[in-house]
């Protein structure tokens, strides 16, 4: 495979994040770049906050989720979200392109530290910092 692929969790579970088929979703989609996971992403003007400019909440689930995809298709193991830390650095457009990249940076018996970050034209918009545990395969996970 390579860093050029798209990549796509194994098991649709109907994800928020990343699933294809869920209508209301995300539908994010993921490459590598080295030792990192890349996605882009443009947010429908639906998930706004004030006119303009998307709903934090969403800004946070682009993270996480990017964040998790970094430790799947990194080091094969699937985790769940124990702690997200957001900063914010300016407010997020809707409708314009985004640049999402995470890279674990750390590693417990149980869990990932995964660093990740949110870019609009190589502007800084926001990063999070978090512990994602591992866990066993959930026959619909995804």
């Amino acid at each position: 495979m390579s860093d050029s692929d798209e990549l796509r969790f194994p098991i649709d579970g109907g994800c928020f994040g990343c699933s294809p088929t869920n209508p209301v979703g995300l539908r994010m989609a993921f490459r590598r770049d080295g030792d990192a996971v890349i996605a882009r992403y443009t947010i429908p003007d639906h998930f706004h906050g004030a006119p303009g400019i998307a709903h934090g909440g969403i800004v946070a689930s682009l993270l996480d989720e990017v964040s998790c995809a970094a430790v799947y298709f990194l080091g094969d193991r699937y985790v769940v979200t124990g702690e997200l830390s957001v900063r914010y650095r300016v407010p997020c457009p809707v409708g314009a392109p985004l640049d999402l990249t995470a890279r674990p940076v750390d590693e417990a018996a149980r869990y990932a530290v995964v660093e990740a970050e949110l870019r609009q034209d190589g502007v800084l918009v926001a990063q999070s910092t978090g512990k994602f545990f591992f866990q066993e395969r959930a026959e619909n996970a995804p």
